[in-house]
């Protein structure tokens, strides 16, 4: 296979190589990409908006107003046509769009371009999320709905798989 040569292709690649088959244990990891990810969620929506009522699971795309052509949109929804929640098909096609958005050279996607990075991550290293009761969960850990309440202090994560696996690693029992 030739070099994928947009952020759109390589993110559509990257979803149609996750196994969604694997999702066993719980793994320190998870909760470390889901925080990861909130806090990158958190400065992201600060820079749009100053609105701290938020959704951990929002759509960047819209956020900024870019209007994603229909059969861009079409595609994003088809890649993932397994048997996944709700949450986990929509992340993976605001992953996809934000992707494309990367792709149109838009200054905030371009600034922002590893949004989605920490939760695909996650599916990709076998963690899933699930909403129950207002919380967003992942293996044993919760984080409130409303997400704005998760503080933007926390210093940027390393999310490398030699950071994660060495996490994952040292609390095998």
């Amino acid at each position: 296979m030739g070099k994928l040569n947009s952020n759109f292709e390589q993110a559509n690649e990257r979803i149609k190589n996750i196994n969604w088959e694997n999702n066993g244990m719980d793994k320190p990891s998870y909760a470390f990409l889901v925080t990861e990810f909130i806090r990158r969620g958190n400065i992201f929506l600060d820079f749009n908006s100053k609105d701290d009522n938020r959704r951990a699971v929002f759509n960047a795309a819209e956020i900024i107003s870019f209007d994603t052509p229909g059969h861009i949109k079409e595609e994003c929804n088809g890649v993932v046509n397994t048997n996944v929640d709700w949450v986990t098909e929509y992340l993976c096609a605001f992953y996809l769009e934000w992707a494309y958005v990367i792709d149109k050279q838009i200054p905030i996607a371009l600034k922002f371009h590893d949004l989605y990075d920490p939760i695909i991550k996650l599916f990709e290293r076998g963690g899933r999320i699930s909403y129950h009761h207002n919380e967003l969960v992942c293996g044993k850990y919760a984080w409130p709905r409303n997400s704005g309440a998760i503080t933007r202090e926390l210093p940027p994560q390393d999310i490398s798989d030699k950071v994660l696996d060495a996490l994952d690693d040292e609390n095998i029992e």
